[in-house]
């Protein structure tokens, strides 16, 4: 369930009557049967009840006008608070004793994994490659937590969209706020919350602001799916594919830098290592990417839709973009259309700009 617009809240109350119905398409024969209901306790308990069933959360702005109220006030008023109304359907998770949610994170029922998983190796290697923590507390003592992952607003929207997105959601049970910056090629996956800073910072080990001493949690290197997953998500978001369909990349964090050669080792992916004064770079040859990008599981666009293009097209089409790629394998450009804009390109040295093909 999205986030009630404030907009909303200041509307005309027979406005504020229709958003249930109109925008979260809540069958008005419902609506009419839950405000029927003479005793208000019972009638919020109904409002929120079908909430709960639609969207598995409750609002407290919502259950008020379903009920046929105009403010939250009402809620405050038959249960004291909206979070002693949502628990009557939703069970407060308990948090680790080193995390201290906040309200907004207890309201959302945000969760935090109880034990490392794939899915959460591979986050947190997405967290190392383009990912960044930070906390700051002002003079008032009221914190900002945020954790935000940064990517190409061009190539990367659908895997920050589709696959980042989701992940988060099926691990924490929080969506993004998608930060589109078009002139800077841009975007960002920016999550509020302090409990997941915590987890993140207290729990995982991972840094708030620079991650030059980061380095992968030693619960994903006890384990090689874990291993793998994680070096997967590193390599989505840090390293490139070369036109030879080598993956090559670098690494700031030497510390990384020393696991993941490590990874690579123990899983017998040939590749050439090189330490540097402030940095490793990586060379994984087209062999060893390929069995990556198939045994492995890759998940960014940007790179399995030129892994694909090859095997399909036996070309690399140099100077395209995700959804350009994306519209060739689909169909909906042809080959010599997108070899001839590669070519364009190349010759005009211009910077791809968003393109979107339906």
């Amino acid at each position: 369930m999205n986030i009630i617009p404030k907009k909303w809240r200041e509307l005309p109350i027979k406005e504020k009557l229709d958003i249930p119905r109109k925008y979260f398409k809540i069958d008005e024969n419902i609506l009419e049967k839950i405000r029927r209901i003479e005793n208000p306790k019972e009638k919020l308990i109904a409002a929120a009840r079908i909430q709960y069933e639609l969207f598995n959360n409750i609002h407290s702005y919502l259950t008020v006008w379903i009920a046929g109220y105009s403010s939250d006030i009402a809620v405050r008023e038959y249960f004291g608070s909206t979070k002693n109304l949502r628990d009557l359907f939703i069970r407060p998770i308990i948090y680790d004793e080193k995390i201290k949610p906040s309200w907004a994170d207890i309201k959302r029922n945000l969760k935090i994994p109880d034990k490392m998983t794939e899915d959460l190796a591979e986050e947190i290697g997405i967290h190392i490659g383009d990912g960044s923590l930070y906390s700051h507390i002002d003079k008032r003592g009221w914190g900002n937590y945020r954790y935000t992952v940064s990517g190409d607003l061009t190539n990367e929207y659908l895997y920050h969209k589709e696959y980042i997105g989701k992940l988060m959601r099926k691990l924490y049970n929080i969506g993004p706020l998608l930060l589109e910056r078009k002139d800077k090629n841009n975007i960002d996956s920016r999550y509020k919350s302090k409990a997941l800073a915590e987890f993140k910072n207290k729990i995982l080990g991972l840094p708030y602001g620079s991650k030059k001493d980061i380095i992968i949690p030693s619960s994903i290197l006890k384990n090689n799916a874990f291993q793998k997953r994680c070096v997967v998500g590193i390599i989505d978001t840090d390293f490139h594919i070369t036109s030879s369909l080598s993956i090559s990349g670098k690494l700031h964090s030497l510390l990384v830098a020393k696991q993941m050669h490590e990874i690579l080792d123990a899983n017998q992916i040939k590749h050439i290592f090189r330490i540097y004064e402030n940095y490793a770079r990586f060379y994984i040859g087209k062999n060893e990417a390929f069995k990556i990008y198939h045994q492995w599981g890759l998940h960014n666009e940007k790179h399995i839709t030129k892994f694909k293009i090859f095997e399909k097209f036996k070309k690399f089409i140099p100077f395209t973009t995700t959804p350009e790629r994306l519209a060739l394998l689909d169909g909906k450009l042809d080959v010599v259309k997108l070899e001839k804009i590669s070519m364009e390109r190349r010759e005009g040295d211009k910077i791809p700009s968003l393109v979107s093909y339906k």
